[in-house]
């Protein structure tokens, strides 16, 4: 496998502090008006809180059934069963402190000793087989087809669980760093809704609350195992108006802002806050539906594929603050893959052959960076080889929703979120017939992600892995990669600690203000 490169481009630039300017404040009304106004996200400013401004509200906070977006919030209260390192491999630092291939179709995993959830269960075996179980049986979980190979979880004392898979699987240990602990008995007494409403962990905070629609509240765990919060509370609020985050932290308002787009990260560097700008790992991407009209025939998802010019939408619409990337498989920041489309706009007219199919191109309105602007760059490339587009904005749960459910057609623009860092990932959440999306099915595909799976390690499943992405992307046409997003951010100026992973983790536990 291609050696990890750590490309990301990290700018920390200070200036004197500007003030808000009077249209700024007048473009979002009185919620920007002194972070002391209830009104206002996250308003109290208290001594010791952190006030967080996401660019969306989380769709739920169960991570059996929740999209990956929703993590950082959950991931403060619930943990992964197995941490991550700095190059986004498995480590021994979380509740899995241990593991070995004991054969080919076994995992023996030790978990730390003593660590309890916040309302008093034992975070024992036991309650990682339930977690695991609940994950691969629960009709609605998001990591549902990624355990599909494992037969049974056992374990056999307290601190040991066993995990037997019907064939070998090299990234067993990878797939437990995304599968978040859920207490049993209170997930079960709960059900996925109330556990969302008010969910328990074994992390660095208590969930203490919400407003409904407008903010929740974390506090600090006094009883947590691991390294005590360096705060004593989060409070994460949500706007899906990049300019309106930037004013929201320029007032005082807020703390740190989330997903900040080419134009607010020039203004908030002008304004004198801090600025972070990393490569991350996720990929926006051009989901075909194959197995539904018009994409049904190979010849016009050929022409689609070739009429996009990724590089134009990342100069375009990003200012080169976006890095393009035409393939699927490749899921660390630096990777490329071995073959791309090139984009070709006389290619594609001339499969068109004067026809001119409708395409209806859903995307999620306000989730992604300027991912109007991207779906509209899309359409007009597409409209200008003769394909007609119809747009279709949803909101980011009505998408996953009818992602899951078949109900969508033509194309549709998704994040793909390698929340684990091996091709996998993408490979049985995207390729095969039983994923996530389900919209390029092959029963040879679904031979060849088997195959990938079986080998030994990352690096003799690497060249199955080239040959179907250009499978999937370069031949059949399924997918149209568009770029990896460049992830900013902005805290105040007095705000340090906060710590974001490509794999779109946070960690907010030692941010300090002041």
């Amino acid at each position: 496998m291609t050696k990890h490169r750590r490309l990301a481009r990290r700018s920390t630039l200070r200036r004197s502090v500007a003030g808000v300017s009077a249209a700024a404040l007048l473009s979002f009304g009185l919620a920007a008006c002194g972070g002391d106004d209830a009104s206002s996200p996250g308003g109290g400013g208290a001594s010791g809180e952190l006030r967080v401004l996401l660019n969306a509200q989380p769709a739920t906070l169960d991570p059996i059934v929740g999209a990956r977006s929703a993590q950082v919030v959950w991931s403060t209260v619930i943990e992964p069963l197995i941490a991550t390192d700095e190059n986004l491999d498995p480590t021994d630092t979380g509740l899995i402190t241990a593991w070995e291939r004991t054969d080919d179709t076994t995992w023996t995993l030790t978990l730390r000793e003593g660590v309890t959830f916040s309302n008093g269960e034992p975070a024992d075996a036991a309650a990682v087989v339930k977690t695991l179980e609940l994950t691969r049986d629960t009709d609605t979980s998001i990591l549902k087809s990624y355990w599909a190979n494992a037969t049974s979880f056992e374990a056999p004392d307290a601190t040991t669980v066993v995990i037997k898979t019907s064939t070998p699987q090299y990234t067993v240990p990878n797939q437990l760093t995304t599968v978040y602990l859920v207490p049993p008995a209170y997930y079960e007494e709960q059900g996925s809704e109330g556990f969302a409403a008010a969910p328990i962990g074994t992390g660095p905070y208590v969930f203490e609350g919400q407003n409904a629609g407008r903010d929740m509240t974390v506090v600090a765990n006094e009883d947590y195992w691991g390294e005590k919060p360096a705060n004593d509370e989060i409070v994460f609020s949500w706007s899906t108006e990049p300019s309106q985050r930037l004013a929201l932290l320029r007032s005082g308002s807020v703390d740190v802002a989330l997903d900040l787009p080419p134009t607010q990260q020039d203004e908030a560097e002008d304004a004198g806050l801090t600025v972070v700008a990393e490569e991350s790992a996720i990929k926006i991407i051009g989901f075909l539906q194959t197995d539904k009209a018009p994409f049904d025939d190979p010849d016009v998802a050929k022409a689609a594929a070739l009429a996009v010019d990724r590089d134009q939408i990342v100069s375009g619409i990003f200012d080169g603050k976006a890095v393009a990337d035409g393939g699927l498989l490749d899921v660390k920041p630096g990777e490329q893959p071995t073959e791309a489309v090139s984009p070709d706009p006389d290619a594609a007219r001339d499969l068109l052959d004067g026809a001119s199919p409708e395409v209806p191109i859903t995307y999620p309105a306000g989730q992604y960076t300027n991912i109007e602007e991207v779906a509209q760059a899309v359409g007009g490339m597409l409209e200008a080889v003769g394909f007609k587009v119809t747009y279709n904005p949803l909101d980011y749960g009505s998408l996953v929703g009818q992602v899951v459910g078949r109900e969508l057609n033509g194309l549709y623009l998704f994040a793909g979120v390698p929340n684990v860092a091996v091709p996998d990932f993408f490979a049985s959440g995207f390729l095969k017939t039983a994923s996530i999306t389900g919209n390029c099915p092959d029963p040879a595909i679904d031979a060849q992600v088997a195959e990938a799976l079986e080998q030994p390690d990352a690096e003799a499943s690497q060249p199955i892995y080239d040959a179907l992405n250009t499978t999937a992307v370069v031949e059949k046409n399924c997918y149209i990669p568009l770029y990896r997003q460049v992830y900013a951010y902005a805290t105040a100026d007095d705000v340090s600690g906060v710590v974001y992973s490509p794999l779109n983790a946070w960690n907010f536990s030692q941010a300090t203000k002041g």
